[in-house]
């Protein structure tokens, strides 16, 4: 979404609130796909501040759908942004404008969202703390039943000596 800022940034001291809809249903980063659930609004407030300077408060709550690394199972995740940031358009050294959150007049409110949201994903996702995980024989849930598989691992280490045993294993 594109918020033209060509009236805030004539008017000295000109302040406007907008209540933007986060659009993409999906947020994609390093060949991960993230769904995003419950459409998030955005609250934005936009200030002239000076000349070509601008003040952002940015207020949202993103619920994205990630994947419990052990189980497989849906997580709902929510990260709340919130940020309070000015911005001299006149600075090229800006982070914002390297970033290049604002073209021309036009803010691009999801493109802020996105790199905001996307460092605050953990890097370990669990559905609990004590998530058992999936049975490596079976492929069964651990957390719904327990398989009664053989979990146990054997030592590498000793995998020639129990080759010796089981040649010489009595039929």
């Amino acid at each position: 979404m594109l918020i033209n800022l060509s009236k805030i940034l004539s008017v000295p001291s000109h302040k406007e609130d907008f209540s933007v809809p986060f659009e993409s249903d999906a947020i994609s980063f390093m060949g991960s796909s993230y769904l995003v659930k419950d459409d998030p609004v955005i609250q934005l407030t936009v200030e002239n501040i000076g000349k070509n300077q601008l003040h952002f408060v940015v207020q949202a709550d993103i619920t994205l759908v990630l994947t419990c690394d052990r189980c497989l199972e849906e997580v709902l995740w929510t990260c709340p942004i919130r940020l309070d940031k000015e911005f001299d358009k006149s600075d090229r050294d800006d982070e914002w404008n390297q970033e290049s959150f604002i073209e021309g007049n036009n803010l691009d409110v999801e493109r802020l969202i996105c790199t905001e949201l996307l460092p605050k994903i953990p890097m370990k996702i669990l559905c609990k703390n004590d998530c058992k995980g999936i049975c490596p024989v079976c492929g069964t849930n651990r957390n719904k039943k327990d398989c009664g598989c053989d979990q146990s691992v054997p030592d590498p280490r000793m995998a020639a000596i129990q080759d010796i045993f089981n040649n010489f294993k009595e039929v």
